[in-house]
């Protein structure tokens, strides 16, 4: 090759090794925003992957799939630990997506599509809320963001947390939960979520959680709490380069 061309792809080199150290640096920081010991058992989420490992003394025992927040409503990187679970959970909306969402939705189909996806409409979120008839409900306020309501659905297959969430008290409000939507884990690229996240197999991190016998769910379709024998730490990342 010409000493032009040799100089073009030396340039094209180095500019890819700089990019590559940049990405490097960046996941460098991410990693030591982490704890210094991570613990013997632990759950490390990587939202850029969307995927999820279960460590056992400093291995990785088990992997799947998840699903983690669509654009402009991202997985935050964060650090918990899971101390319970809900079986045959309630899925409880945030605000904002009731507003932008299911609000307009009543506005233009009527108080029946809230009942047809097994929502109850609550006044608050307090532990002993008013149930409201949802026919009352003034739902072109509620979409304009004048007026707030709870909406919860019931448990059930219908139910967009499955049958297990996985929680770990936070201000945002992010847990793993189980998932009916299954058609999402067969994506290369999955950003589907409000922020939670999505399991490819909720059953096993439940097992392995509990020791490796899960406990049953509850015969009934209503909520039931059971705490972890030991709280176990989970982290959630977002690594662009990994070893």
């Amino acid at each position: 090759p010409s000493p032009s061309a040799l100089a073009s792809s030396f340039t094209a080199a180095g500019a890819f090794a700089a990019t590559e150290r940049a990405t490097i640096r960046a996941n460098l920081e991410r990693l030591r925003a982490l704890p210094r010991d991570l613990g013997k058992r632990f759950v490390l989420v990587d939202t850029a992957s969307a995927r999820l490992w279960m460590y056992e003394n400093g291995r990785p025992v088990r992997s799947m799939k998840t699903v983690v927040g669509k654009p402009g409503m991202e997985t935050p990187m964060m650090a918990g630990l899971i101390r319970f679970v809900a079986l045959r959970p309630y899925w409880n909306l945030p605000p904002d997506l009731v507003r932008d969402s299911y609000a307009p939705k009543a506005v233009k189909e009527g108080w029946r599509s809230i009942v047809k996806s097994r929502f109850e409409v609550l006044s608050d979120w307090s532990e002993s809320p008013k149930k409201l008839d949802p026919r009352k409900v003034d739902w072109a306020a509620v979409a304009a963001g004048t007026e707030e309501v709870r909406l919860r659905q019931l448990p059930g297959a219908q139910n967009m947390m499955g049958m297990v969430k996985f929680m770990f008290p936070n201000e945002l409000g992010i847990y793993l939960h189980d998932t009916p939507g299954r058609w999402a884990f067969k994506e290369a690229s999955r950003r589907y979520s409000s922020g939670c996240v999505r399991l490819e197999d909720a059953k096993a991190l439940l097992a392995w959680a509990f020791g490796g016998k899960a406990p049953p769910l509850p015969k009934e379709n209503r909520e039931k709490a059971v705490n972890l024998p030991a709280p176990v730490p989970v982290y959630i990342t977002y690594l662009t380069a990994m070893p």
